[in-house]
């Protein structure tokens, strides 16, 4: 039995079905906070270690309110691709499998900024757009020959959008001054290398003797 099965089978009704639906929801009410009132996000809902040691746990959660962009256009086109990405990848892993790829990702900056915090005393505000991002890496993964239209109307395979990303990731980690950025990008990337790594795990053969074999 493998790590998966085994997580699933004590957390597996737990599992939220069609979680990228209530993530839309979370994104898009992330996006008219960022309209109407930037400011309620970072004074109350941020990821911000320091005011979470003080009492403030719900920003454990809802640092998730943060948009994956601030244009409407965009936002939209973001929401409607991460949608059908999400609920392709749930139907296709199962529910417990994609719930745990997504929240795993999140536990992890939580963890992250806290240790960070603990350690050096400096307060690293993470922000879930990376995280979000590496949806899609995870989707070009499970899917590389997936045609996408870059920009409405550049056919370009999944698997070559997937290596700009990285690449692009690469290139931001290494010429950003910015920490919270670099932790951001290395736990998005780590969080689909463990997925994956645990994904294809076999189970363990167990070696079973049969009585004939000792006569």
């Amino acid at each position: 039995m493998t790590l998966f099965q085994k997580l699933e089978r004590k957390f597996g009704r737990y599992a939220i079905p069609d979680l990228m639906k209530y993530i839309c929801v979370i994104y898009v009410v992330g996006f008219l906070i960022q309209m109407f009132n930037p400011l309620l996000y970072y004074y109350y809902l941020d990821l911000d270690p320091e005011a979470i040691l003080h009492g403030h746990i719900w920003r454990i959660v809802t640092f998730l309110f943060y948009p994956p962009s601030t244009s409407m256009i965009w936002m939209v086109v973001a929401v409607f691709v991460y949608y059908s990405l999400g609920m392709t990848l749930e139907q296709l892993w199962g529910t417990f499998k994609y719930n745990f790829f997504f929240f795993s990702g999140a536990i992890m900056l939580v963890l992250s900024a806290l240790l960070i915090y603990i350690v050096t005393g400096v307060s690293l505000q993470l922000y879930p757009t990376y995280m979000t991002f590496s949806i899609f890496l995870a989707y070009a993964l499970t899917f590389p020959d997936a045609t996408f239209m870059l920009y409405f109307i550049i056919p370009i395979k999944a698997r070559w959008l997937a290596i700009a990303e990285v690449v692009l990731y690469i290139f931001i980690f290494l010429g950003t001054p910015d920490l919270g950025t670099r932790v951001a990008i290395a736990l998005s990337l780590l969080n689909v290398a463990l997925f994956f790594y645990l994904s294809n795990q076999k189970p363990k053969k167990r070696n079973v003797f049969h009585i004939n074999d000792f006569r």
